[in-house]
């Protein structure tokens, strides 16, 4: 099947409009989807059955419309029943393919709506739709109507999910593998300097990644595994990599004259490494899919969606930075053209009220607040922040008044063990990273303790180098000149969990009051320049994929004179891009649709800030139950379970509460119960070994006995001696290669795993002995502050809290060492 991407005026026009009926609406759809190159993937005709008689659509065809279906059908809470399509959910399709008025004699009412389809044969009993309906529907309205184009304006895939699942796959690989060489690339540049890098620098993604990557891997496919499972993975694999390697060196020696044999991109014998090929091929297999307690996998899937936000969130701050050096570059933007823009200013302000406003003092309350601090150096000093750093985000957890030092040493230690184990590798990976740290700090302003979480970056990392090195005529403050958040809630942490008297809906009351003031004009300028940047380079390759195009034809066209009988003979391809080599026609349609759209609404952002000066809004609701179900629209969106009873019922938030207690409650005390039964297997096998070693000394003699600890103390004296530099005979220093069976290395994996459990449960334990609840975090880059307080957060009082005297026990038992990945 060949794909192309669609002429840009038709995806244009496309976007542009409505999708209204009549006979110029279908003409563009047939247009665009033959321009796609997708109609064969849907349209190929089925042979008559008694399923699909005469239908136009393919297998592919009939199942993407039940995958249709199955995305606007709702199932009832607690039914095994398949999902059904109610009268009101085929509305919401056609609204959602932008067809509203579509057949409206049959959708103007239900009555009418369910004779039609009852005559065509899709209703069940209920006068719900059924898959089988939603097939037949879709293959009469398919020359109209093509079903390709509907997926691509819900942004479906068209392709099988093995596909899209291998395509996804590669793709996470190649972002964590790209990652990587830039990292590499960037330490190489710093260490034998720019020009020498340049030749040296690795241009690219290489196929291989470290395996300590291989969760982080897997977390960006969506799934999620502890080292222990990984660690199984990895062998079954290492084992297949070898198996195939001795295949392929059999083969090339019988084959050790042919001019065709290509060496294998996997190397078995790098063990410390994964490659593309191989895990695309895993990934796609029939392999063990080993199930996690929902909790373990709520904190792995944490630990490796947090790395990837962080990620993504450098890489975005990058793109920004590099686009408006560009247009420092060409002088866009100049401290001139800037310079008198910053006297526009606007200011906006709102506030929302649920309940009563005057009774939201006690509860919780949280502040965010924006300012200028004069000396940076003095505020990170102030904060025990290290030396050179430029931008810091430090969070803060409140320690209670009774609490003793070594109960605060004892937090701050497992916390430092946890992260360093969990996340320092990761973190380390970060662009412009300096250090992490964890201490006891004491405010003497307000006489508070906390323990504090502290990422630093270096220098380069703050607002006001990036500023000063792109010279653009003004600072931070200039163009935020303010910004405040006062939230407050009449009810705190300890009665919104832990009482059940309170009604939300009577008892919850909520203030929420935002102001932010900024620079209208040299906003406006910035967000203008970029997005006109962005087009600009958009026309660019346009036009460079255009000339292209046009050289690549003229050259086929001198060829098919030349050689008739053969028009491809010594075809080439010129400029060919990555994009189109990995990602399907329907892909990029529906990535340039996705960008379209997002240049549309930030155009709509932009034209909103320069056409308002200032705005000032209210929005208040009688209670909670108004805010949430007083609205069609709002009420949408939540979960069948959540209903206004819910709200209006006495201690409703209280049950909830602890009924997730007492499943973390239990989840950790068999987590406890499996560690104390592994550390009894381990005291067993090492009863047997000691057992097994005696009776070996037992039917030794005395005379032998001696020789062998002499053999043994000779050894341990000679690599002494090569130590010093003293030459040794090579017999005494040759050593026994100690060899390990899987079901040890799988013991081992175990043991380690243990104690990565046993670490985070005495991380919980601790936090949970000397500290109330998170009070608050900060940002602070060079001279600019973001200060979010935090009040009533007092969530250690209502946690769920572990027996210490097991959990003592344990830990006596397993003792201290280093922890290994979760």
């Amino acid at each position: 099947m060949s794909v192309s991407v669609c002429p840009n005026e038709l995806l244009l026009s496309k976007l542009s409009r409505s999708c209204a009926d009549g006979p110029k609406a279908i003409q563009d759809e047939q247009s665009f989807a033959r321009a796609a190159g997708i109609k064969t993937i849907v349209r190929k005709p089925l042979a008559y059955n008694n399923d699909n008689k005469g239908t136009k659509l393919s297998h592919r065809g009939v199942q993407l419309s039940k995958e249709l279906h199955s995305k606007f059908s709702h199932s009832t809470p607690g039914s095994a029943l398949p999902k059904k399509m109610r009268y009101k959910d085929f509305r919401g399709y056609l609204a959602a393919v932008g067809r509203p008025g579509e057949m409206a004699e049959v959708t103007s009412n239900v009555e009418s709506w369910r004779l039609f389809f009852d005559d065509l044969g899709g209703l069940d009993k209920e006068g719900d739709l059924t898959a089988a309906g939603m097939v037949k529907y879709r293959a009469m309205i398919e020359e109209e109507h093509g079903l390709e184009m509907d997926l691509l304006k819900l942004e479906m895939e068209l392709l099988p999910e093995d596909l899209m699942s291998w395509s996804r796959n590669k793709s996470c690989f190649d972002r964590i593998d790209g990652e990587g060489v830039e990292q590499e690339n960037i330490k190489l540049e710093r260490r034998i300097g720019k020009k020498r890098a340049e030749k040296e620098c690795k241009p690219g993604p290489v196929g291989k990644l470290e395996a300590r990557s291989f969760q982080q891997l897997l977390g960006d496919c969506g799934e999620y595994y502890t080292n222990e499972q990984i660690q199984n993975f990895m062998l079954i694999n290492q084992a297949f990599l070898d198996v195939m390697a001795q295949l392929r060196a059999r083969n090339a020696r019988k084959n050790e004259f042919a001019d065709d044999i290509q060496a294998s991109k996997i190397d078995s014998d790098d063990k410390g490494s994964l490659f593309r090929d191989g895990f695309l091929s895993w990934m796609v297999s029939d392999r063990p899919k080993p199930s996690l307690h929902p909790f373990e996998r709520a904190f792995v899937a944490a630990k490796t969606n947090l790395v990837r936000s962080m990620r993504e969130f450098c890489r975005g701050i990058g793109e920004y930075r590099k686009a408006l050096e560009k247009l420092c570059l060409r002088e866009i933007l100049t401290p001139r053209l800037l310079g008198g823009l910053k006297m526009d200013l606007s200011r906006y302000e709102g506030k929302i009220v649920i309940g009563n406003p005057e009774e939201v003092d006690e509860g919780m309350s949280a502040t965010l607040t924006y300012t200028k601090i004069e000396r940076a150096a003095q505020e990170f000093a102030t904060m025990k922040l290290p030396k050179g750093t430029g931008t810091a985000i430090v969070l803060d957890t409140l320690v209670r008044s009774d609490a003793s030092r070594v109960e605060i040493q004892m937090a701050v230690n497992k916390m430092e063990e946890v992260l360093k184990e969990h996340l320092e590798h990761d973190l380390q990976k970060l662009p412009l990273f300096h250090s992490w740290k964890v201490f006891c700090h004491k405010s003497d302003v307000e006489d508070t303790t906390v323990i504090r979480l502290a990422l630093c970056f270096d220098r380069t990392a703050s607002i006001d180098y990036a500023l000063r090195e792109l010279d653009m005529g003004f600072s931070f403050s200039d163009l935020l000149t303010e910004l405040s958040v006062d939230v407050r809630c009449s009810l705190n942490v300890v009665d919104l969990l832990d009482s059940k008297r309170v009604n939300l809906d009577k008892d919850f009351h909520l203030f929420v009051n935002p102001k932010v003031g900024f620079a209208r004009g040299l906003l406006v300028k910035i967000l203008d320049e970029l997005l006109l940047l962005a087009e600009e380079e958009k026309k660019l390759a346009e036009t460079i994929s255009a000339e292209v195009a046009a050289n690549q034809a003229e050259y086929d066209a001198r060829t098919a004179e030349s050689h008739p009988q053969q028009p491809e003979y010594g075809r080439i391809r010129i400029g060919i891009d990555a994009k189109t080599e990995t990602k399907t026609g329907q892909q990029l349609e529906t990535l340039q649709m996705r960008a379209e759209i997002k240049r549309r609404n930030m155009w709509r952002v932009v034209n909103l800030l320069r056409g308002t000066k200032g705005l000032e809004w209210e929005t208040s609701f009688r209670g909670l139950v108004d805010c949430l179900f007083g609205s069609k629209l709002v009420a949408s969106f939540m979960p069948d379970w959540l209903a206004p009873a819910y709200f209006k019922q006495q201690g409703s938030a209280t049950v909830t509460w602890r009924k997730w207690c007492g499943n973390v409650l239990g989840y950790m005390t068999g987590m406890l119960s499996d560690i104390t039964n592994h550390q009894e297997m381990l005291k067993m096998e090492a009863a047997r070994k000691a057992a097994a070693e005696a009776e070996k000394l037992g039917g030794m003699s005395e005379l032998q006995r001696r020789r062998e600890q002499l053999a043994k103390d000779k050894k341990v004296l000679a690599h002494k001696l090569e130590s010093l530099g003293i030459k040794m005979d090579p017999k005494l220093l040759l050593q026994e290669k100690k060899t390990q069976t899987p079901a040890q290395k799988r013991n081992a994996w175990k043991t380690t795993q243990t104690k990565s459990q046993l670490a985070v449960l005495q991380l919980y334990s601790a936090l949970q002995q000397c500290c109330v609840g998170f009070s608050g975090a900060s940002v602070v880059s060079g001279t600019n502050k973001f200060q979010l307080d935090l009040q009533g957060f007092d969530l250690f009082e209502v946690s769920p809290e572990l027996d210490g005297e097991d959990l003592e026990s344990i830990i006596s038992q397993v003792g201290s060492s280093q922890i290994s990945l979760c």
